[in-house]
């Protein structure tokens, strides 16, 4: 065998062995159009906070894989989870940036910048995709410029110090989670969200069509969130019931603070919600309990019910609104030590309101304590209530400019008498 021929042999069998290896060192795969490193990928790159590629992780035989290739640590349990920190991922405009689906190990994802999601309404692609997954700690990760900026489908997983901005919805979720203290600003929406979620002590400001909203669930807690300065409704709840809405400021929203549509048997308790178009308003509900809010200077109404019964409104306070309540074709609410003060109608009840029972509250110094259409009277109960109506309204008005009137043509007289004494 001569010498080129050996060398042939040997080149031949170098370029098969390396044909063999390198797919199981390094390899792309395409789903739904998307570049992803796989689990098996070496990239060190991404244990740095330099520009990473995408993450998509199905399954926990997919986490072995991934932490084996060097791309976390921990072994996915309570005590020592797996952990994806300081990547700052650009999706490209295509799909997530990560994406973890049917997981069940203990996964902490923290202090990623992830950007540019796909735009897919119906995938959700997002900065972090968490579709059937359970156990999944998020910490102070930037999510901006995403479809979604976190959706997450499953439950025991927290959403926490993150900061959610310029994405067209801030926080999608469903499940028992909790999504508290995040950041979650100037997005098309804040929070949309179904059952089963502790939302509290986030910052849900200036979000383009509304705060928080909830639709077709139950069983959420909402409390202690500054929910402000939204475009549209505060906290909005369409066809949801059983849920707590406690403690939140709901202020400053250009629509209303809290409307419900369609959603029976929530609590409204100690909200402050002040400065928007309403303050809280309920259409064709029932078996709702309004406790205890600050709700004052709201544009329109400070409570306004629109066919709905067995409302419980009471000890709460309901100042210089132009209605304190108004109630429309609604029956068999209870509205009960309330203080509503200083508003241009105390309680106004419209279009065969009836059954409804009105006592102990305190109605000072509005123009009218209490108005009826003619077919509201009568059906009506009224008992022990302490008002005090702002008399002669329209006198008032004048008696300063009358006053201004009279004394500057006083002054003018004078001066006239005075130039005819002295000629």
């Amino acid at each position: 065998m001569n010498l080129k021929f050996k060398i042939k042999v040997i080149l031949l069998m170098i370029f098969g062995i390396n044909f063999i290896l390198l797919p199981l060192i390094y390899y792309n795969i395409n789903i739904d159009g998307e570049t992803i490193y796989n689990v098996n990928s070496t990239n060190k790159f991404l244990k740095t906070s330099e520009s990473s590629g995408k993450i998509f992780i199905n399954g926990t035989s997919d986490w072995v894989d991934f932490k084996n290739a060097g791309n976390c640590s921990g072994e996915g349990t309570y005590s020592d989870p797996y952990v994806i920190k300081d990547l700052v991922i650009d999706a490209g405009n295509i799909g997530s940036c990560i994406r973890i689906e049917n997981s069940e190990a203990y996964i902490r994802i923290e202090n990623c910048t992830l950007y540019n999601s796909g735009k897919n309404i119906f995938n959700y692609n997002a900065g972090i995709r968490l579709l059937n997954v359970s156990n999944g700690y998020l910490i102070k990760n930037n999510c901006s410029k995403n479809f979604c900026g976190i959706f997450i489908f499953g439950d025991n997983n927290s959403i926490f110090q993150n900061s959610i901005i310029n994405n067209q919805i801030g926080i999608y979720g469903e499940g028992k989670n909790t999504i508290s203290k995040n950041n979650i600003t100037n997005n098309l929406l804040g929070i949309s969200a179904t059952h089963y979620l502790n939302i509290s002590l986030n910052y849900v400001d200036y979000n383009e069509q509304g705060g928080i909203r909830i639709y077709y669930g139950f069983n959420n807690t909402i409390s202690y969130n500054s929910i402000t300065n939204n475009n549209g409704i505060g906290i909005y709840l369409n066809e949801a019931h059983y849920n707590t809405i406690s403690h939140n400021n709901c202020s400053n929203n250009k629509g209303n603070g809290i409307h419900l549509e369609d959603s029976d048997y929530n609590s409204m308790i100690e909200n402050i919600v002040h400065y928007n178009l309403c303050g809280i308003m309920l259409n064709i509900i029932q078996d709702n309990y309004i406790i205890n809010n600050s709700i004052n200077n709201n544009k329109n109404g400070g409570i306004e019910l629109y066919s709905s019964s067995n409302i419980q409104i009471s000890n709460n306070q309901i100042n210089e609104n132009y209605y304190g309540i108004k109630i429309v074709e609604s029956i068999l609410n209870n509205v009960f030590q309330n203080t509503i003060n200083y508003n241009y109608y105390g309680i106004s009840l419209f279009n065969s309101s009836y059954g409804n029972i009105i006592t102990y509250n305190i109605l000072h110094y509005n123009r009218k304590c209490f108005t009826e259409t003619d077919d509201c009277k009568g059906y009506n109960i009224y008992e022990n209530n302490d008002c005090i109506e702002i008399k002669d309204n329209n006198i008032l008005i004048w008696i300063i400019p009358l006053t201004v009137i009279i004394i500057f043509s006083v002054l003018v007289i004078i001066i006239l008498l005075l130039r005819h004494k002295r000629t």
